[in-house]
C-alpha cells in the first residue's frame, strides 16, 4: 500500500531572511539591541515558524504511520514468500543463495541456515551442472524470464524433478545484480508423463498388434479425426479426408452405411457402446472392419466420441471359411442320410417288386389253373380281384419308395407316372414342364422328385382340391409351382404352429440345396407353393 507524499511547500523570498533571524535569535545574539530588525514583525515570525512546526508533526504522524505501514506490508510479504507453494531462491551471480523461503527449504530438505551462504549447484545433481551454468550464464546476459528442468538432491539421496524460472534483476540498495529463482517440484508429473507415455507405448503397440487405430468425434463440431493407422486400414490418405461426417460414413460400404449411421447415432444420443462390424472398399477389394466406442466426458465439459477401428478381414474370412466348411460338413452329413434313406428305399421297393410282387403275381396264375364247380367261380373271382389290387398296391409302394422310371427315363417321364398313379375320379393332376430336354443330375431329379411327392401327399390329405398343377421351368434356376383349387389355410398360423413334419421335410432338403420355398394360401382360395433352386 503506497503513501500519497505531501508536497513540500517552496520558501517565498520574503521569508528567507525572517528564517536566518530566527535561527540567530535563537542562537543567542541579540539583533534587537543592534536595530538590525526594528522593522521586523515578530508576530509574523512567530507565526511562520509556529507553521513550521505543525508541519513537520504532521510530517512526523505521516512517517509514523507509514513505517506502520510497512510493517504491515512486510510481515504480508513474508507470509506470502515463506508460506508460497513454489520455493523462492535469492542469489548473486555466482549462483550463492542470498535468502531462500520455507517451501524452497522444506524443497531441498534441509534448514534455511544450511541452504544460505552456499551455492545452489552444491544442491544440483552432477548431470544437470552444465545446464544450470548455462542458465546462469543466460541468465547475467538478458533481463528477460528464462526457464529450465533441473534435478536437485534432497537430504543427499532423494533426487526430485524441478522447474526453474529466473529473472535478474538490479538491486537498488546494494547496486548490484541479483538472481530471482523459482523452483517448483515436478517430479509427480514427470513420473505421471512417463507412466502416461508407457502406456501410450503400450497402446499403441497394442493397437498395431491387433490392426486397430483410434478415432475421435466431438460431439460439438461434428469433427472426426483418425489416427494414421486408420487411415492405413481404410485405405485413405490424410490429406484427402476432411474430418465430416458424412465423409466418415462414405468409407463404409454402400450396403453397410445406413447400419452404421443409425448405430452410431444411436449410441451418442443415448451414451451407449457402439459394437459394429462393417464392410469397406479398400483398393477395390471388399475388407472387414469392427468400429467400437463411446461418450466420453463429464457433463459441464465438451462431451467427445471416442472409438477404436480393427481391421478384422482375416478374422471374417476364417469365420466364412469355418461356416462354409461347417455347412459344408451338415451337407455331406444330410447327403449321406439322403443317400442311405434312397437306398433303403430302393432296396425296399426291389423287394416288394421282386419278391412280394412276384409272389402275388404267382398265387393269381395258380388260382386260373384250378377247375372248380360253378357254385366255387364267384369265391375265385373275389380272391383274384383281391390279388389284383394287392399287385396294383405292391407296385404303386414300390413304385413310391423308389421309381425305376426315375433312374431310367428321366424326371418328365416319372412325374407323369406319379400324376397317373395320384389321379383319381375326385382329383385330377396335371403336369407342364419347359426346359428338360437335358436331364439333370440323379440326386437333383431325385430330390425334385420327393419334394413333389411330399406336397401332393400334403395335397391330397389336407387340400380337398379336385385340380392340382405342376409346373416346372428351367432357365437359370429351376422353378417348381405346385398349385390346387382347395380349401386354403392360414400360411401364419401354420408357420407359428407347424402340425406335421412334411413342411419340415421339404425346407430341410432346401437348405441342403439353397433353395427357397414360398408358400401363398388363405382360407377358401386355395394354395400355391412356388420353389426355387440353383443348380
Amino acid at each position: 500500500m503506497g503513501l500519497k507524499e505531501k508536497k513540500q511547500p517552496a520558501n517565498k523570498p520574503e521569508f528567507l531572511h525572517l528564517q536566518k533571524e530566527a535561527e540567530l535569535y535563537l542562537s543567542g545574539k541579540n539583533l534587537f539591541d543592534e536595530g538590525k530588525v526594528a522593522e521586523v514583525d515578530i508576530k509574523k515570525l512567530f507565526r511562520e515558524l509556529q507553521v513550521h512546526q505543525i508541519e513537520m508533526e504532521m510530517r512526523n504522524d505521516e512517517l509514523r504511520r507509514a513505517n506502520e505501514e510497512l510493517d504491515v506490508e512486510r510481515l504480508r510479504f513474508s507470509g506470502i514468500y515463506d508460506l508460497a507453494p513454489v520455493g523462492y531462491f535469492i542469489m548473486d551471480m555466482t549462483g550463492k543463495v542470498e535468502d531462500v523461503n520455507i517451501t524452497g527449504a522444506t524443497l531441498l530438505g534441509r534448514q534455511k541456515r544450511r541452504i544460505i551462504d552456499f551455492k545452489l549447484q552444491s544442491f544440483i545433481t552432477p548431470e544437470c551442472i552444465e545446464e544450470f551454468y548455462v542458465f546462469l550464464d543466460r541468465l547475467n546476459t538478458t533481463s528477460t524470464q528464462l526457464n529450465c528442468q533441473l534435478k536437485f538432491f534432497k537430504d543427499d539421496a532423494i533426487v526430485i524433478d524441478a522447474q526453474v524460472e529466473g529473472i535478474t534483476i538490479n538491486n537498488t540498495l546494494s547496486l548490484k545484480k541479483q538472481c530471482y529463482i523459482a523452483v517448483m517440484d515436478i517430479t509427480k508429473l514427470i513420473i505421471s508423463e512417463q507412466q502416461l507415455s508407457e502406456i501410450k507405448n503400450r497402446l499403441e503397440l497394442a493397437l498395431e498388434a491387433s490392426h486397430a487405430g483410434t478415432w475421435e468425434y466431438n460431439l460439438k463440431t461434428g469433427f472426426f479425426s483418425m489416427d494414421d493407422a486408420n487411415y492405413n486400414i481404410c485405405g485413405l490418405d490424410a490429406a484427402s479426408f476432411n474430418g465430416q461426417y458424412k465423409s466418415f460414413i462414405n468409407i463404409i460400404h454402400p450396403d453397410d452405411r445406413q447400419k452404421l449411421d443409425n448405430a452410431l447415432r444411436t449410441a451418442v444420443n443415448q451414451e451407449k457402446e457402439l459394437n459394429l462390424d462393417c464392410r469397406i472398399l479398400r483398393d477395390e477389394v471388399l475388407c472387414y472392419i469392427s468400429i467400437r466406442g463411446h461418450v466420453v466426458g463429464e457433463q459441464r465439459k465438451t462431451k467427445r466420441f471416442l472409438g477404436t477401428m480393427m481391421d478384422i478381414t482375416e478374422k471374417k474370412i476364417l469365420e466364412i471359411e469355418a461356416g462354409r466348411l461347417k455347412i459344408d460338413q451338415h451337407k455331406r452329413i444330410a447327403a449321406a442320410i439322403f443317400e442311405t434313406e434312397e437306398n433303403e428305399r430302393r432296396r425296399i421297393s426291389e423287394l416288394l417288386h421282386d419278391s412280394v410282387s412276384q409272389l402275388l403275381y404267382g398265387i393269381k396264375l395258380n388260382l386260373q389253373q384250378l377247375k372248380t364247380d360253378n357254385e366255387n367261380n364267384d369265391t375265385l373271382a373275389t380272391i383274384n380281384n383281391l390279388l389284383n389290387e394287392a399287385v396294383k398296391e405292391t407296385r404303386n409302394i414300390s413304385f413310391e419308395l423308389a421309381p425305376s422310371v426315375l433312374t431310367d427315363f428321366g424326371l418328365p417321364a416319372t412325374l407323369d407316372e406319379l400324376a397317373k398313379r395320384f389321379s383319381t375320379p375326385q382329383l385330377r393332376i396335371k403336369t407342364k414342364m419347359t426346359g428338360l430336354k437335358t436331364r439333370l443330375s440323379l440326386t437333383i431329379e431325385i430330390v425334385i422328385f420327393r419334394l413333389i411327392q411330399e406336397l401332393l401327399n400334403n395335397c391330397i390329405k389336407h387340400s380337398g382340391a379336385d385340380i392340382v398343377i405342376i409346373t416346372i421351368k428351367k432357365t437359370k434356376l429351376l422353378e417348381i409351382e405346385i398349385k390346387d383349387n382347395g380349401v386354403g389355410f392360414n400360411v401364419n398360423e401354420q408357420e407359428n404352429k407347424p402340425t406335421g413334419s412334411g413342411l419340415s421335410s421339404i425346407r430341410n432338403r432346401l437348405n441342403f440345396y439353397n433353395g427357397i420355398m414360398r408358400i401363398k394360401s388363405q382360407p377358401g382360395y386355395g394354395t400355391t407353393v412356388h420353389i426355387s433352386l440353383k443348380l
